[in-house]
């Protein structure tokens, strides 16, 4: 079975949009001619405070293009030089206005869920997502990444109201895009049906449990990043 490869493009503005943005109506037609195109998320920052970084600055405002591909040769052919893929990543940012755009490429792996979201395949939908990522201060991160799977991922998987656990870690991959390389040595997120759902979850007594864990791990001088975003899915091969 191949494994799924995750692209992330990062558009970083200073501050985020009044409203939400939207897909363009073109790339419905476009999407479906990438090969081994699987998925792709539009993720935009939406408001839900989390206890234990409340009045925490996260930066600069980020808006996420997640595209999903069947394996790591699908990948590397649609981020070629002049793509669709990247027609699509500068329509991106010429929709959003001045804003800077990165790129990581990342292996995906799932965790299962007691009760995952049922949407039909194809059909759009909005979801609450915790995006996280996790960077480097030039120590090796092998035992840490273990540690966090082994014992993290497992408290994340009994969230109240949980959709959906995913983690990201690196891979060498070849792009062409254009765009400045990002280097998070993990990424992860959790997916809810809602802002209140996701409220929920980081104010339940599980929370509390998962931050002691996180502090129990190995201090490697990570920084952070932990940002709800509104997930939009504008794409879903059928």
């Amino acid at each position: 079975m191949s494994q799924l490869i995750s692209l992330f493009l990062t558009y970083s503005l200073k501050h985020p949009l009044n409203n939400p943005v939207s897909a363009p109506v073109s790339w419905m037609s476009s999407l479906p001619a990438v090969g081994g195109l699987v998925n792709v998320l539009l993720h935009q920052p939406c408001v839900v405070e989390d206890p234990f970084f409340k009045g925490h600055a996260q930066g600069d405002a980020q808006y996420v293009l997640q595209c999903f591909f069947k394996d790591l040769a699908s990948l590397e052919a649609a981020c070629v030089s002049g793509s669709v893929l990247q027609g699509l990543a500068n329509d991106m940012a010429d929709m959003l206005g001045p804003c800077e755009v990165s790129q990581q490429i990342m292996t995906v792996r799932s965790y299962p869920v007691p009760a995952p979201s049922l949407a039909a395949p194809g059909a759009p939908t909005t979801a609450c997502t915790y995006l996280v990522a996790y960077y480097g201060a030039n120590q090796p991160y092998d035992r840490w990444l273990s540690e966090y799977i082994l014992h993290h991922v497992p408290l994340m998987q009994r969230l109240p109201q949980i959709r959906q656990v995913e983690v990201y870690t690196r891979v060498d991959a070849i792009s062409e895009l254009g765009f400045a390389r990002e280097d998070a040595i993990q990424r992860n997120k959790v997916v809810f049906d809602s802002p209140d759902a996701l409220l929920a979850a980081l104010q339940s007594p599980l929370r509390a449990e998962m931050r002691a864990d996180f502090l129990s791990l190995p201090d490697i001088g990570l920084s952070h990043t932990h940002q709800p975003m509104q997930t939009d899915s504008i794409f879903n091969a059928v």
